[in-house]
């Protein structure tokens, strides 16, 4: 049980909060050290965490019509998640927009970038999918090893350096934000309306009209 919890009113406090972030952001770093190829198969919806698990595979094979996005953005604020692992698999402007607006887009529409391995028609994923691994599995596994450790070195000297410490810390601190009058607190609205009504008034407040 979370301090502060039972009844009382009172919210964890923030040891509390970073104690959990760091062993929620501790499997992210054990996902990415693992010592054999990952190989991510990714159709429907890749939001949050599973939008970072498949930045984090080795490979990823994902549907065109897949939503990408990090929703929970519009809750707490863009300070959430694996910042290093965006900017580096996404680049800096698409990271910027993604946690900047909370926006969500379609797979199809960043193919063109790289960011994934490959982006097929949705019937395809499984299939090359299973390709992707098979060809993968052909490689020595010792090989494997040495070169996973070999990249995550050269990422954590080039971008990760502050992975372990930073996104478990922005995330704890982050979800304990003041809102302004006038700044959407999901938390807030939830608690007043109920969840499917606070989801709608989400939406409506972050939806701005394309100018004419």
């Amino acid at each position: 049980m979370l301090d502060g919890e039972g009844g009382n009113g009172r919210r964890p406090s923030q040891r509390r909060r970073l104690l959990v972030d760091r062993q929620t952001f501790g499997f992210y770093q054990f996902f990415l050290g693992y010592p054999k190829v990952t190989v991510a198969e990714v159709a429907g919806f890749a939001l949050g965490g599973g939008l970072e698990l498949a930045l984090m595979a080795d490979i990823g094979v994902v549907a065109s019509d897949t939503v990408l996005g990090m929703p929970a953005t519009r809750f707490l604020g863009p300070a959430l998640g694996s910042l290093h692992v965006f900017f580096h698999r996404l680049g800096p402007v698409l990271a910027r927009r993604l946690l900047l607006t909370g926006d969500s887009l379609e797979a199809g529409e960043l193919a063109h970038l790289g960011v994934f391995t490959e982006v097929c028609e949705p019937d395809q994923v499984g299939a090359r999918a299973t390709w992707w691994a098979e060809k993968a599995s052909r490689m020595p596994a010792d090989g494997i090893v040495l070169a996973k450790e070999a990249f995550r070195l050269i990422e954590q000297l080039t971008a990760y350096q502050g992975e372990e410490v930073l996104s478990p810390m922005l995330h704890a601190y982050g979800t304990n934000l003041q809102f302004d009058d006038g700044e959407f607190n999901f938390v807030k609205t939830r608690a007043q309306h109920g969840t499917k009504k606070a989801f709608e008034l989400r939406d409506a407040h972050f939806e701005v009209p394309e100018p004419d």
